[in-house]
């Protein structure tokens, strides 16, 4: 299986709001360029560097993902003293300084090699798409209740779209499906999934009849993220699906109901 991670819906929402929200005179792209600098700094700062001298092999595991992504540009990893399991990116629009991936503390301490694989590849795939910096122009721009109706739904619709192709650059990086329900087993609940007693096929049985309880009922998600059975379906559907064809028409209902009932 060798299927583009690009979701072409969540694409044609990035150039309709890139147009709209992103700079377009050099007064602008000078500030955001002040603007990251000042978080850049402050991260760098205060959170740990993932460096071949600081953490050598977490080091080669961070660069190992990154060249499996095939990820050209410069980014920095850090890990951020959080309690839970997370991780995001901090992605910069222009190319003076490199963008920068933070994981948790606890992140790293808890999840194994391929969770921590996973993880690292989703936030790579904020880097590599840009979401992170569509949002931070819609924020300056618009505010909380600022933008239109029509806008304010695409930018939702897209935040949550985001979030689905970065579990596609996640599964890229890690190879396994049982690695990222892993992942959001730790994730959310604290729990070892391989404690459950409940096998993967199991799992995934039960995952589906819970994805299509949400479809059915109209209920997607919160303000960033999918409920999680749904990014489930979504990744499995990805994971098993043979061609771009069969992949586009087993994923129209979840992005269809996605566009539909996202307030």
């Amino acid at each position: 299986m060798n299927l583009n991670p690009v979701i072409i819906q969540r694409k044609n929402l990035h150039k309709k709001l890139w147009d709209d929200v992103c700079p377009h005179n050099a007064n602008d792209l000078e500030w955001e360029i002040g603007a990251y600098r000042y978080d850049f700094f402050e991260e760098c700062g205060f959170n740990f560097p993932i460096e071949v001298n600081t953490a050598p092999e977490f080091y080669k595991l961070c660069q190992s993902v990154k060249e499996k992504l095939n990820v050209q540009e410069d980014v920095w990893f850090q890990i951020k003293n959080r309690i839970g399991i997370r991780g995001d990116a901090i992605v910069s629009g222009n190319n003076i300084y490199p963008s920068i991936v933070r994981l948790s503390a606890t992140a790293f301490n808890q999840l194994n090699e391929d969770e921590l694989s996973f993880l690292i590849g989703h936030e790579l795939g904020h880097v590599i798409n840009k979401d992170v910096v569509v949002r931070f122009y819609y924020d300056l721009k618009y505010g909380k209740d600022g933008a239109s109706n029509k806008l304010a739904h695409s930018m939702k619709v897209y935040t949550l779209f985001s979030e689905l192709e970065a579990d596609r650059y996640g599964y890229l990086a890690c190879g396994s499906m049982e690695s990222y329900i892993s992942f959001l087993y730790k994730c959310r609940c604290g729990c070892d999934f391989s404690k459950s007693g409940v096998s993967f096929l199991q799992f995934m049985e039960g995952n589906h009849n819970r994805a299509q309880f949400f479809i059915k009922e109209g209920k997607m998600g919160g303000d960033t993220h999918p409920y999680d059975a749904i990014r489930i379906e979504a990744l499995h559907i990805f994971s098993t699906s043979k061609d771009a064809r069969e992949l586009s028409s087993r994923m129209y209902p979840i992005l269809y109901y996605l566009d539909h009932n996202t307030k």
